[in-house]
């Protein structure tokens, strides 16, 4: 009776011992907020997708308007447009050029639904320098009541190139001023950051864009956070292809750490597969996620295999 009594206290202890790991595993599930997590992914892809938003504005043939004011305010939607070759930001997104003041204006009249499915409203004005492709030429980007899939945009982007390789490779940096991202709740982050792109090309093509740096701010949660990647991250084009989501370009590798309050997240994008895949480790516990699936205000859950 006693063995029977002291088999049963183990079996109790044993099964005390699998609850609790489970009941860990639980809380990192449903204690871990998706929303920390999206914001700094979607401010990442976004860096990605208005760079090429940008790009393709600067290989546009286009009309040129005679404007000598360039502020928001005084570009008129009656200005002489071009849409963009094949409509790939919608038939909805054109183009203006101020070439005296070097500015060019795009402008989304309505809903415009791009090549990936994402919808983009509002107006989008670009300055630059008169060198193109040299070190210090520059390119500001302002933005003026615009939304990329109902999230509201706003802060000033400056790219400036400070490094060319023989060939075409070149080192461009990016900083953002006022960065602020307001979601369809009426929430918003803020940030502000340095990031430095090396950007390879073949025959004047884009193949891929390698991005280090850090970036600091304040989530829609109102905690502050500091973000840096610790191992570039990486885009490519012919995963770019592959990958094709409205939520923007998808990194196939690369690691990134954000320190928020006391905790630790670090995020790696895997190691150079063209998947949806990435790895989110919080306090010592990791978990993987789909980017595709991955939505602000939702818990993580597992993967099932």
């Amino acid at each position: 009776m006693k063995n029977l009594n002291l088999i049963s206290f183990f079996s109790l202890l044993l099964l005390m011992s699998f609850y609790r790991c489970d009941k860990q595993s639980d809380e990192f599930i449903t204690d871990l907020d998706t929303s920390s997590f999206v914001e700094a992914f979607l401010a990442f892809v976004f860096d990605q997708d208005v760079e090429e938003l940008v790009d393709d504005a600067f290989i546009q043939e286009s009309f040129s308007s005679k404007t000598t004011d360039i502020s928001l305010s005084s570009i008129s939607a009656k200005d002489p447009k071009k849409n963009f070759k094949g409509d790939r930001y919608g038939k909805c997104a054109s183009i203006t050029v101020d070439e005296e003041n070097n500015a060019k204006t795009v402008f989304f009249n309505g809903d415009c639904f791009g090549k990936r499915g994402q919808t983009r409203t509002g107006t989008i004005v670009i300055t630059y320098s008169e060198t193109k492709g040299e070190i210090g030429s520059f390119r500001q980007v302002e933005f003026d009541n615009y939304y990329l899939n109902g999230i509201k945009i706003e802060g000033v982007r400056r790219y400036e190139v400070v490094d060319i390789e023989e060939g075409v490779d070149k080192t461009v940096q990016m900083t953002l001023e006022n960065g602020k991202m307001i979601y369809p709740d009426g929430s918003f982050s803020t940030k502000s950051k340095i990031i430095t792109k090396y950007i390879t090309y073949n025959e004047g093509e884009r193949v891929s864009t390698s991005v280090t740096g850090n970036a600091s701010g304040v989530n829609s949660d109102g905690t502050a956070y500091e973000m840096e990647i610790t191992s570039p991250i990486l885009f490519t084009r012919a995963c770019a292809k592959e990958l094709i989501h409205k939520k923007g370009k998808i990194p196939v590798s690369g690691v990134k750490r954000i320190l928020k309050g006391e905790s630790e997240m670090i995020i790696n994008y895997g190691d150079g597969e063209c998947d949806f895949v990435a790895e989110v480790t919080k306090d010592g516990v990791t978990e993987t996620i789909d980017l595709k699936e991955i939505k602000r205000k939702r818990r993580f859950r597992k993967l099932k295999s």
